[in-house]
């Protein structure tokens, strides 16, 4: 039961912030992206085997889907960058649910995330990909700012907003994600054109919105 909530955890820590990717415009592209996740900081393989170990994004023009799996729990994530709308679906031993995370919290109030290019470059799923460095202008996060590797051969990165790679002139394919004090390590292993279907962006009709409360009171949550 811990597994499913902190997996649960994950999907509304992406859903909240809401992009993985900057706006700027260009041409749309159709297809998915597939990362591998490990987490470098778990001290036993019991940590380990407890969150996901790949991470699918399909982009279709200006709408994206997320999908962590284990085992038989799915969880995923729609976003309409047109609509700016969230939806995180949840399918947890047979309970389906949706709802609409809140707004992500520690982000800097007021702040624009600043993105620094560096020279940096490295090949990452076929892709040439530069090296970035995320900051808030703050001397906190310039000395230890989010480090990234993206690249602006795909798409229109119009999919996705509202987080600190929101300026990243490009998608991020290889990058670290912190959740619950775990570092988590993700990078793009393939990309595969086309084979997306408006389908797979809607939300089914056998799941039941609820909220983020009425879920952690689900599983015995305060």
């Amino acid at each position: 039961m811990k597994k499913n909530i902190y997996l649960t955890l994950i999907l509304l820590a992406f859903a909240s912030a809401g992009s993985l990717m900057a706006q700027r415009p260009g041409s749309a592209f159709k297809g998915t992206i597939n990362y591998k996740i490990t987490t470098p900081d778990a001290k036993s393989d019991d940590q380990q085997t407890g969150t996901p170990q790949a991470m699918k994004v399909l982009l279709n023009g200006n709408k994206a889907r997320i999908e962590l799996m284990m085992g038989t729990i799915s969880q995923i994530v729609l976003l309409d960058a047109d609509a700016q709308t969230t939806m995180l679906l949840l399918d947890l031993m047979g309970q389906k649910v949706a709802m609409k995370p809140k707004g992500a919290e520690g982000r800097p109030a007021g702040k624009e995330p600043i993105v620094e290019t560096k020279p940096e470059t490295k090949e990452i799923a076929g892709y040439l990909c530069k090296k970035a460095e995320i900051h808030y202008g703050d001397e906190r996060s310039k000395a230890n700012p989010i480090i990234v590797y993206y690249t602006d051969q795909i798409g229109n990165n119009k999919i996705f907003y509202d987080n600190e790679y929101r300026n990243l002139p490009g998608i991020p394919m290889e990058f670290n994600y912190k959740m619950q004090g775990m570092n988590m390590y993700m990078i793009a292993t393939s990309v595969e054109k086309g084979k997306v279907s408006n389908r797979d962006f809607e939300v089914p009709s056998e799941y039941k919105e609820t909220t983020p409360e009425e879920l952690r009171q689900m599983f015995g949550g305060n």
